[in-house]
């Protein structure tokens, strides 16, 4: 880290005079305005009301040209006090400052300094040099982060210069303040607002910081913020660390939304390949498994598939956010292969070089389930359900296993458990119901049964409801949640949609089968 106590710091009245820049000065009254500190030096030869004033300027007055016991310096010292200047340098006076303009200075703690100079500009313009060094060295460190930024096109490269620029480490964090990226860092989440600001407690210890939040797409809520915890004395750090961190913010956002659309690009493409595994493309064996190579999938040995389908408040983001820690956790469980997103889960396999023995069945069902357990229990509402395949060989072996797994997952899904996972070779006289549920005359009886809705519902907003609302475990508050209606909305088009079907959705058994025709209906349309 850099070393911050190099970098020039703000220059009060007293230090100013010090340095000699406004050469042998002469303090004449208002002692208590000399810590002040100076914001800027301008130079007028007339100081009245007419004159800008800001807060902290030091006006420095060519008073050769004021005749002697006029009102002048009187006029020009409250003109800097009402404009909350720093003080006030009579410059080569013809006339010694009178007792009134002294005892006017000090009712005003207005430093009133005298002085002399052959040449007032360029006096005044070396101390306006010394005085400016901190918005110079300010708008260096601007400059150096806008150059960086031309090089650091990742999150971990822009906070890695925002850090070397600021001095101090930097880190990514979301709501529950854990750190997403940078230097491991404890914030309290109550530190995490949607502007901008420093604090003296944002730290979880009580430390001194600065926030500022990250906005990934305008209109979305902030969930990300770029945080800089402080030292004691950083208060130089922090006049210009808002200002780099808002810069850094945007370059933040702007290489997050690059991660997203290059995953949902790889997502697509992956996607894509397993449509030709599955057999709905047109590629040859030999051209899929050329493509698989690319992404470092292998269809070599004994595969065992898995399909896992989402439901609930989730859509293809919430997916590919959480595609990683789905692998991540898969790894842990023991279960190591390709994980593929879904527009409503995953699809995935594992391979070994030995077939697997019929004991391992259960043990990879069981660790799938571990793993989806984890992955939904953080998020209210939303349920898994899968299926797995048995081992079979080469690619062949993959599309069947990845076909059985998807069944598998369908009846896992038509029980209440909020996590479930079935493998195809425990359904026992379920598969028998399955090949029912799969066939061409089933689809027919679907097609039929549901004409009535699919007629007069040409927008399908009762379909979607019916399918959110069994997703849902037949709750109209998560439904009405993962629709974005009110509940009331809900429990109307269920009553509608009880009657335009004829069926009771409060018997268990009519809203089973129900739920296996909706599926089937939904299946039917992903394949059109």
């Amino acid at each position: 880290m850099a070393d911050t106590r190099l970098r020039p710091r703000p220059l009060t009245v007293k230090q100013l005079l010090a340095t000699g820049a406004l050469g042998d000065c002469h303090v004449v009254a208002g002692e208590r305005g000399l810590d002040r500190v100076v914001s800027d030096v301008y130079v007028t030869a007339q100081c009245d009301l007419a004159t800008p004033i800001s807060t902290g300027l030091l006006v420095v007055l060519d008073a050769r040209e004021l005749r002697p016991n006029s009102y002048a310096l009187d006029v020009a010292l409250r003109t800097v006090r009402d404009g909350e200047g720093s003080g006030l340098v009579a410059v080569n006076a013809v006339s010694a400052t009178g007792i009134a303009t002294r005892r006017l200075a000090d009712r005003f703690s207005t430093a009133l300094v005298e002085t002399e100079a052959a040449d007032v500009l360029a006096m005044a313009a070396a101390a306006r040099e010394l005085v400016l060094q901190p918005a110079v060295h300010q708008a260096a460190m601007m400059s150096r982060l806008l150059r960086g930024l031309d090089r650091a096109t990742t999150v971990d490269g822009t906070l890695a210069l925002t850090s070397e620029i600021l001095g101090r480490p930097c880190s990514l964090v979301e709501a529950s303040s854990a750190v997403i990226a940078g230097p491991q860092v404890s914030v309290r989440p109550q530190a995490l607002r949607q502007h901008a600001y420093h604090a003296p407690d944002v730290g979880s210890e009580g430390e001194p910081g600065m926030v500022c939040p990250v906005v990934v797409v305008p209109g979305e809520p902030v969930r990300l913020w770029l945080v800089c915890v402080l030292a004691d004395g950083d208060e130089l750090i922090q006049r210009a660390g808002l200002d780099l961190l808002g810069v850094a913010s945007w370059a933040v956002g702007a290489n997050l939304v690059h991660d997203r659309l290059a995953m949902e690009r790889d997502a697509r493409h992956r996607l894509a390949l397993l449509n030709e595994i599955v057999g709905s493309g047109e590629l040859p064996d030999e051209a899929i498994l050329a493509q698989m190579a690319t992404f470092g999938w292998s269809a070599a040995g004994w595969i065992s598939a898995f399909h896992v389908e989402l439901s609930g408040p989730v859509d293809s983001n919430w997916v590919l956010v959480n595609t990683d820690a789905l692998g991540e956790t898969l790894v842990e469980v023991g279960i190591d292969g390709p994980v593929i997103e879904r527009t409503d889960g995953w699809s995935g396999w594992v391979c070994t070089s030995e077939e697997p023995p019929v004991s391992d069945y259960q043990r990879l069902a069981r660790s799938l389930q571990d793993a989806l357990a984890a992955l939904v229990a953080g998020s209210d509402g939303v349920s898994a359900h899968a299926g797995v395949g048995r081992p079979a060989l080469g690619l062949p072996g993959l599309r069947a296993s990845l076909t059985e797994a998807r069944q598998a997952a369908a009846l896992a899904g038509a029980g209440a458990m909020r996590v479930a996972v079935r493998h195809i070779d425990e359904l026992g006289i379920q598969r028998i119901m399955l090949g029912w549920y799969g066939s061409a005359d089933f689809g027919r009886v679907v097609a039929a049964f549901l004409q009535p809705l699919t007629v007069e519902d040409a927008n399908g907003a009762l379909l979607r409801t019916l399918q959110v609302y069994l997703d849902c475990q037949s709750s109209a508050t998560s439904a009405a949640a993962a629709l974005g209606v009110h509940r009331n909305t809900v429990m109307k088009r269920i009553d509608r949609i009880s009657e335009m079907l004829n069926v009771n959705l409060h018997d268990p058994d009519q809203r089973l089968a129900l739920q296996l025709v909706v599926r089937m209906h939904r299946l039917d349309q992903a394949n059109l």
